[in-house]
């Protein structure tokens, strides 16, 4: 999704620079790229089975969570990003990632200039804290979760759990970025936090036709989708071929760029590969192998498939898929039903959501069996309603006054034409926690209510004891004078 608003930009005639761990090469004018890969460490593309086992799910995916943090090593290490600090290039927005790479918005304090922080995934519960986002854990669930709406009482428990837990676990990790940020940017280096408070617009990869309708603040835009090209390109000979000869249709099968499909357990793959031979459809599953053991005729392997044209394929009947954002996203707005297989990350929170829409449902990985995968393919397949829902998501994903890519290029122009657009930012942003909750208002008004109560008790109360010894006196003097007068005679 950042490469798509680059080049967007880049398209709209901004002079543009990259500073990339995934250089691309691109051949387009104003666009310039610096290569980091060379700073840091990136991940391999991973087994499938071992990021299960380091992915509990749901509150313990929380708490076992771990923030990537850039070193200061890999930092003063990396000559570009160095140079970047004491550059004389006069820029006029900084575009920076906002999970993971949260130390990078010092560049922003650093270049003096305002600064769009960009998500690819639904707003955190730290970042809805920063932007003074209404986050109520009654009904804002959080996507490192196990649903997608609050519903049950349980479920809003553990959710407010996990937003308890979520905001200590980030103010943490920004006391860690604040110890190193003297030894780069210097000793004046403000705070983290202060630099939050600067922050002018976030883009986040997220739209309410799919993830649920949440109250937002006007420098919070929704660009969900914005990695989906508008013009289809013409599929591969092969593959074209492949899909159009098949009279009932394809199933796409792709476990995405980072984990690789040929790392199942063998156990797990021949549960896949006994249900594709019993549907009559074609399968393109995307395989890292040369060879696929046991593959049967109806199945075409590859190493790379054009995933976004494949879904936009009318013949494609059913995406099977590990729930990631980017791809779920291609299917919604497709239209195209979805077997998902969550394994980390946001990934059951997204399937989640596509059951919560009717368009799709989610494969437990521990209960992938043979039995299991083909009742769920055949009933994905062979029941209209899921179709019928996938297409009406669809429409209402479409359905905007704008591209997801005009709209973030139009928002980050507006915060450049109004010099960080700082009257976008809700006040509830700068506010304490206490004052945001109205916690010392409500403080001020018990006070003020169990003041007012004791006053009229002990005002009441001295009243009516005024009363009673005015008329308790009263008599006791008159009895005592009918006495006094008795004992005279």
């Amino acid at each position: 999704m950042f490469d798509s608003l680059m080049r967007g930009l880049s398209n709209k005639g901004h002079n543009v620079t990259v500073y990339n761990t995934f250089p691309k090469d691109y051949e387009i004018q104003n666009y310039h790229e610096v290569d980091i890969s060379h700073c840091f460490s990136l991940p391999n593309r991973l087994r499938i089975d071992k990021i299960v086992e380091m992915s509990p799910g749901g509150f313990a995916n929380v708490l076992s969570f771990v923030h990537y943090l850039p070193t200061h090593r890999e930092i003063t290490s990396c000559q570009p990003l160095m140079d970047l600090i004491n550059t004389t290039t006069k820029y006029d927005v900084l575009i920076t990632e906002i999970f993971h790479n949260d130390f990078f918005l010092l560049y922003g304090w650093k270049l003096e200039i305002p600064v769009v922080a960009i998500h690819s995934g639904n707003a955190y519960y730290w970042h809805a804290v920063m932007m003074g986002l209404p986050c109520n854990p009654a009904y804002y669930p959080n996507d490192q979760g196990d649903f997608a709406t609050n519903v049950e009482f349980l479920q809003r428990v553990e959710n407010s759990l996990l937003y308890v837990v979520s905001i200590f676990m980030y103010d943490q990790w920004r006391d860690t970025y604040d110890e190193m940020a003297p030894r780069i940017f210097g000793p004046k280096v403000p705070s983290l936090l202060d630099v939050e408070r600067n922050i002018s617009l976030m883009l986040i990869n997220s739209h309410f036709a799919f993830k649920g309708s949440r109250p937002m603040v006007p420098n919070v835009v929704e660009v969900g989708g914005i990695n989906i090209e508008q013009d289809n390109i013409a599929l591969p000979k092969n593959i074209e071929k492949f899909i159009n000869e098949s009279k009932h249709g394809v199933v796409y099968f792709c476990m995405g760029s980072l984990l690789r499909g040929e790392t199942f357990p063998p156990e797990k793959r021949e549960a896949f590969l006994y249900a594709f031979s019993k549907i009559p459809q074609r399968v393109l599953w995307k395989w890292e192998g040369d060879v696929l053991p046991g593959k049967s005729d109806n199945i075409m392997i590859s190493k790379w498939m054009p995933q976004r044209d494949i879904l936009a394929h009318p013949n494609v009947k059913l995406f099977i898929s590990h729930g990631g954002l980017l791809g779920t996203s291609e299917a919604v707005y497709e239209g195209v039903p979805v077997l998902g297989i969550p394994i980390f990350g946001d990934q059951r929170t997204n399937i989640k959501s596509l059951e919560a829409n009717g368009a799709g449902e989610l494969l437990d990985y521990n209960e992938i069996s043979k039995e299991v995968v083909l009742e769920k393919i055949q009933r994905l397949l062979n029941d209209p309603k899921y179709k019928e829902n996938a297409k009406l998501l669809s429409d209402r994903y479409r359905d905007r006054p704008m591209s997801p890519l005009d709209t973030a290029v139009y928002w980050t122009e507006y915060v450049i034409r109004h010099k960080g657009a700082p009257h976008l930012r809700t006040a509830a942003a700068d506010m304490p926690w206490y004052q945001y909750l109205l916690l010392d208002v409500i403080a001020f008004i018990v006070a003020v209510l169990v003041a007012g109560l004791l006053i009229i008790y002990y005002t009441t109360k001295f009243i009516l004891r005024a009363i009673y010894g005015l008329i308790c006196g009263g008599g006791a003097k008159k009895g005592s004078s009918k006495s006094d007068k008795k004992k005279r005679n």
